[in-house]
C-alpha cells in the first residue's frame, strides 16, 4: 500500500476510554496516548520518510478518514502555491500510490482513492493462486481502495477493507512502508503508542462506553442516543434489514447460520454480474482486470474481471471474490463517502444500492426460503428513516 498527505495537519481532540462498572482492563495510559497522538500527527523520528504522516490520510477535522473534498482542496491550494513557487510539494500526492497515470491525479481528487498493494498468496508448492492475466509473472498487484476512518478501531479489528491486518501496529507498519516509504522501521514502542492514540478515538461517547464494556467482559451498554419518531423506525428497520450482516455489538458479525455467504459480495466492484444490473454509483474511473485463479481439480485456471477483488487476493479462493471486511456502523454519518471505492456519496445513496443488492440477491434465491435468507425488500419511504437512524448510531 502506498500513501498521500497533507503537510497541514490540524490538531487532535484526545479521547479516552470511559469504564463502565468496575474495570477488569488496564486503565489507559495517558501520556501513551498523547506521544501517540504526536506521533499519529507527526513524521515518525528518523524514519527517513516522504513526508506522509498517518493524518495526511487519517484526516483528524475529516473523521479520520480521507475525502474528495479535502484531496480537491489540497490540491488546488498546491497549484496556487506553485505559480509564485515551483518547488511547492504537498506530501498527498506521492507519485508511488496517487498518481493514476493522468498526471494530474484524476482518481485520487474525485474519489479520494489511493493505491493498495497486495502480495498474491501461493499454495504449498509454491503456485499462486491468483494472478492478472495481463501480468502472470507478478507477485504483488495493486487496486485502488479507500481510506478509512480509524475511529472505534479499539473493537473494530481485524483492520484495513480485506481485513488483512490483525493489529493496529501491523496497519501502522504496513502504512509507513508502502505509503510513507520509510527507510528505517520505527521501534515497537513507537508503534504501540500510535495503537494506543488510535485506540482512544471513538464515534461517540456512548461507542466509547459500548468498547470499555466490551473490553472488560461486561454486558454491552444501550448505544443509541435518544431517538424521535422517525429514528425509532428507522432503528426498526435496520435491526430488520441489516443486522444479519451488521450485528452483534460492534456491528461486525456476520450471522453464518442464517446469511448465505454471497451477500458478502455487495456487488460493489465492477463488472457486476449479470442478475444485478442496475445496481446504481460508478466506482472509480477504472476497468475491470481480468484475474486467473487456481481452482482444485480443474486444470485450466478460472478467469474472472474485477476492479477488485477484495478478499480473493488474500486467499486465492474464487468463492471470495468481490468479498470485503464488514466493517462497523457506529458514526457512519460521519464518514461519507461509502464503500471501498467511495463510490455512495451520501446514505440515501448507499441505501438506495441495498435496494437494488437486495433486489439482485432475490433473483437468484428461491421464493419458498423465508426472510433473512431471502432479503425483503426497501421500499422508497423506508429510506428516510434508515438515514436518520444512521446518522444517530
Amino acid at each position: 500500500m502506498k500513501k498521500d498527505s497533507s503537510s497541514t495537519i490540524c490538531a487532535v481532540v484526545l479521547t479516552v476510554f470511559a469504564f463502565v462498572g468496575e474495570s477488569k482492563a488496564a486503565p489507559p495510559d495517558l501520556e501513551k496516548i498523547k506521544r501517540g497522538q504526536d506521533l499519529f500527527n507527526g513524521e515518525f523520528p528518523a524514519a527517513h520518510g516522504n513526508g506522509r504522516t498517518c493524518a495526511t490520510c487519517h484526516v483528524p477535522e475529516e473523521a479520520f478518514q480521507l475525502t474528495p473534498a479535502h484531496v480537491e482542496a489540497h490540491y488546488q491550494d498546491l497549484q496556487k502555491r506553485r505559480l509564485t513557487d515551483p518547488t511547492a510539494d504537498d506530501p498527498l500526492f506521492r507519485v508511488v500510490d496517487a498518481n493514476d497515470g493522468a498526471e494530474d491525479f484524476t482518481n485520487l481528487r474525485q474519489h479520494a482513492l489511493v493505491r493498495v498493494f497486495i502480495q498474491l498468496p501461493v499454495n504449498a508448492q509454491g503456485e499462486k493462486l491468483v494472478w492478472p492475466v495481463d501480468d502472470p509473472n507478478a507477485t504483488f498487484v495493486s487496486v485502488w481502495r479507500s481510506t478509512p476512518t480509524v475511529m472505534n478501531a479499539a473493537f473494530t479489528g481485524p483492520f484495513q477493507l480485506d481485513g488483512r491486518q490483525s493489529t493496529l501496529e501491523d496497519q501502522a507498519i504496513g502504512a509507513l512502508i508502502n505509503h510513507s516509504e520509510i527507510e528505517r522501521a520505527p521501534k515497537t514502542k513507537v508503534l504501540e503508542d500510535i495503537a494506543a492514540f488510535q485506540n482512544s478515538l471513538f464515534s461517540s461517547p456512548e461507542v466509547k462506553q459500548l468498547s470499555a464494556a466490551l473490553a472488560n467482559g461486561q454486558t454491552p451498554p444501550p448505544t443509541d442516543p435518544p431517538l424521535n419518531e422517525l429514528e425509532i423506525r428507522g432503528k426498526a428497520l435496520f435491526d430488520h434489514h441489516c443486522i444479519f450482516c451488521h450485528g452483534g455489538p460492534s456491528q461486525t458479525k456476520r450471522r453464518e447460520d442464517i446469511t448465505p455467504p454471497a451477500v458478502q459480495d455487495i456487488q460493489i466492484s465492477r463488472p457486476l454480474p449479470p442478475f444485478a444490473v442496475g445496481i446504481p454509483f460508478a466506482p472509480s474511473p477504472l476497468e475491470p482486470r481480468l484475474w486467473a485463479f487456481r481452482v482444485a481439480g480443474q486444470a485450466e485456471p478460472v478467469l474472472r474481471a474485477s476492479t477488485d477483488p477484495g478478499k480473493a487476493l488474500l486467499s486465492g479462493k474464487l468463492d471470495e471474490l468481490n468479498f470485503f471486511d464488514m466493517p462497523t456502523l457506529y458514526g457512519i454519518g460521519k464518514t461519507a463517502p461509502y464503500f471501498h471505492d467511495n463510490s455512495a456519496a451520501t446514505l440515501e445513496d448507499m441505501i438506495i444500492h441495498y435496494q437494488h443488492h437486495f433486489e439482485a440477491v432475490r433473483r437468484v434465491i428461491p421464493d419458498f426460503l423465508p426472510w433473512p435468507l431471502r432479503p425483503d425488500l426497501i421500499t422508497d419511504d423506508q429510506i428516510a428513516p434508515l438515514v436518520a437512524y444512521l446518522k444517530k448510531i
